[in-house]
């Protein structure tokens, strides 16, 4: 007699090898993908770089202002909202 689990290793391997022709197409499909984008993203790079520059710069004004309406009460949180908008655009660099 055939345990449960003996069934169930059975019944997982076989699906296993079902899947491996589905496996190997969307990796094909993915790899033929990222070898389109390539180019795309060396592109886009320049304009991503100036993207990330001027956010940097918006986001020190923005909390230069915001320093100024509230009289720096907020100085501390707005200096820390700013770090975290330039950690986000900056990510990659590092």
């Amino acid at each position: 007699m055939t345990s449960f689990f003996d069934k169930a290793k059975e019944m997982a391997s076989d699906l296993a090898d079902k899947a491996a022709p589905l496996r190997d197409k969307a990796t094909e499909v993915a790899n033929d993908l990222a070898e389109k984008a390539e180019p795309l993203r060396e592109k886009a790079a320049p304009y991503l770089e100036q993207a990330g520059e001027a956010i940097n710069k918006g986001a020190d004004v923005a909390a230069a202002k915001m320093d100024e309406l509230t009289g720096g009460k907020f100085s501390e949180g707005v200096r820390a909202v700013g770090d975290k908008v330039t950690d986000l655009f900056n990510n990659d660099k590092k």
